[in-house]
Order: structure tokens, then sequence, then C-alpha cells
């Protein structure tokens, strides 16, 4: 069974080495540990570790926008593909966003190359409403309004 934590600066490293994985880079725009500490320590950035039994398995990265009461969901990066673990841990961000930030809208960017993002995403209920260039590529972004 999944379960989310708030992130300890010592998982960081760890992040950093999820995110450089050759199956995790191309979709994603990884950070040196500098600026995950940086991040860390912005009070408007929550970082959530994903455990599976005792191991970590993930992380997720959300950004807080109080002012126009929504949530980034800026990140997920899990180091085993293909376990459902990723699409498992967002349910318990979602409940996280609704109960400890009490916002309804979580909105995300996902590149238009990732389908295997945007099908997960798509089933859990996101809607794309816009898209974006994006260095030569294009960001398809999505929505979900929490009840």
């Amino acid at each position: 069974m999944l379960k989310l934590t708030a992130s300890e600066g010592v998982h960081l490293s760890r992040f950093v080495t999820m995110e450089s994985a050759a199956d995790n880079n191309q979709f994603i725009i990884s950070s040196p540990l500098s600026t995950h500490q940086s991040q860390y320590a912005d009070t408007n950035l929550r970082y959530l570790t994903i455990h599976s039994d005792s191991e970590i398995v993930g992380f997720i990265i959300l950004a807080v926008e109080p002012e126009l009461k929504n949530v980034e969901f800026r990140r997920i990066v899990v180091a085993k593909k293909g376990l459902g673990i990723g699409q498992e841990a967002i349910k318990p961000m979602e409940k996280y966003v609704l109960e400890e930030l009490y916002i309804t809208r979580i909105w995300l960017d996902v590149f238009a190359d990732n389908t295997r993002a945007q099908y997960i995403y798509q089933k859990l209920g996101y809607q794309q409403f816009d898209t974006m260039p994006y260095d030569n590529r294009i960001l398809l972004l999505f929505e979900k309004h929490l009840h």
C-alpha cells in the first residue's frame, strides 16, 4: 500500500537520482540538488514522498498558488514504471490538496509526446484546457476540480 508523507531534506538527493533516470528525464525538466534545496525551503512548494511499505518509490512536487486558489501539480516522479505507483499516488495527493491546503483546483502541464501520462491524467478526471509552446515542444495544460 502506498503512503504519502511530507518529504524530508535528506530525501532530496534521492529525488535528483530518480529524475535523472533515462525513463524520466525525457518527460520532465530535471533540476540539480541545489535547485531542489532552494525549492524545498519555499513555503509555497510542497514536496511529498511516495512510500511503498518502507521503501521510497517516488515523489510529488506541488506549487501552491493561494491567491488563485490553485495548486500546480508540478511534478511526479516514480522510480519503478509500469506498476501503477504514480496513478495510485495521485488520489492521496488530491486528498491532501483538498483537506490540508483547502484548495479545489489542481492544474498541471505535460509534454504532448508523453501520451502515457496524458492517458492516466484523463483516466483520473483531468481535462485539457490549453496548450503552450516550450523549448520547441508543446505542453498540454490539464485541470481537475476537486469536490
